[in-house]
């Protein structure tokens, strides 16, 4: 199951429901579950070979409407955005842009510096922040809710936060990064920089380190929506706090103003507004 989610961008337990899923949907067990281990069972084995020869198929028929239709040279667009963005919600979903747009060719990055530097090494960002990068063109894109969560396990006993301020009686884990969903939790529910610092409590400065801290039962922190959507949705994660916060920041597109037109950004920036929603 791991190795599975690494391939597909997913967590582990995402791809574990969808197995449990599957299995309800069919009415049959595809694995035995035991000691910690998985092996597929007879009908499991037999629908694994059956499913290999389906994808074999489609992936014979893709290839051979991608070499008649879709010419061998194609267009390359350099996307910048930021780490956690790029692997939790951007790249489940390119598998999507690269069937409508094969003839699109997308090299993605994640030093958004090279924008902040105005360094020329990418033609379409997404990127987080109050939509000030000169000399890009920057259209408002999604806006997200923070939400303080953490696990069954840390919380029971405890009941969740009734305010955004009432956090701080639990442990709470702070991200060192600038700018901080953190540390905007905390500000908004009106603590000052003296008393954030006074805190204490572990600090992390990426998102992924963050989540696995909280994952692993050490306490409470802020995350945005999108990235723990998945986790509360299976009952991994859960609610520490009733209320949330709207951030004034949010993400934007950025492309060269004079490039706008250019057919690689116009699908991508297309094809992205029509995700504009998903949570």
């Amino acid at each position: 199951m791991t190795y599975a989610g690494d391939t597909l961008h997913l967590t582990q337990s995402a791809v574990s429901r969808q197995i449990k899923n599957l299995e309800a949907f069919v009415g049959r067990p595809l694995f035995y579950r035991q000691d910690n281990q998985l092996s597929l069972t007879p009908v499991g084995e037999q629908y694994a070979e059956e499913v290999h020869k389906i994808l074999k198929h489609l992936d014979a028929a893709t290839q051979k409407i991608s070499l008649n239709n879709v010419s061998k040279k194609a267009v390359e667009l350099k996307v910048v955005t930021e780490p956690t963005f790029a692997i939790a919600w951007l790249m489940p979903r390119l598998t999507e842009f690269y069937l409508n747009y094969p003839d699109i060719e997308i090299t993605l990055g994640t030093d958004y510096e090279t924008v902040t530097r105005n360094t020329r090494k990418c033609d379409f960002a997404i990127l987080w922040g109050h939509g000030e990068w000169p000399p890009y063109a920057s259209e408002p894109y999604r806006k997200d809710t923070y939400l303080a969560v953490s696990t069954p396990r840390y919380m029971k006993g405890r009941q969740p936060a009734r305010t955004m301020r009432d956090v701080t009686q639990f442990n709470f884990i702070h991200q060192s990064s600038t700018p901080s969903t953190s540390h905007e939790w905390l500000k908004k529910a009106g603590l000052t920089d003296q008393e954030i610092s006074q805190m204490g409590g572990q600090s992390f400065e990426y998102f992924m380190y963050l989540l696995q801290a909280v994952k692993s039962h050490l306490g409470v922190s802020v995350f945005p929506e999108y990235l723990v959507k998945d986790s509360l949705a299976s009952g991994e994660l859960i609610l520490a706090c009733y209320e949330t916060f709207e951030p004034e920041e949010s993400f934007y597109l950025l492309y060269p103003e004079e490039r706008k037109e250019d057919y690689a950004i116009r699908q991508f920036r297309k094809w992205l507004l029509t995700h504009k929603d998903d949570r």
